[in-house]
């Protein structure tokens, strides 16, 4: 379970339903993880400290400035799924 196929929710169900020995998180947890908006609500839900910032869908720029001023800068702003952080931005 270490390296890019650790983090394939397909091969970790692959690997279950052939009667193979998976170490490392279950499929579900794989796929959970692998989408920060679902991570960070699953988090949050289990009690667990959070960065403050925003959980969903920004519609637009003015939506991303808006939510900004309410959060305060500066902001990181993130895909929520993949890329392993290379689509990272710091907006002052």
């Amino acid at each position: 379970g270490y390296g890019f196929l650790s983090e394939r929710e397909s091969f970790a169900r692959a690997c279950a339903e052939a009667g193979i020995a998976f170490v490392g998180p279950p499929p579900n947890a794989i796929a959970a993880m692998g989408d920060k908006i679902e991570s960070k609500k699953l988090a949050k839900q289990a009690g667990v400290n959070v960065v403050p910032g925003y959980v969903g869908e920004i519609d637009d720029t003015e939506h991303a400035v808006r939510i900004s001023n309410e959060i305060g800068y500066p902001v990181l702003m993130k895909a929520s799924a993949g890329g392993g952080g290379k689509g990272m931005r710091l907006a002052w």
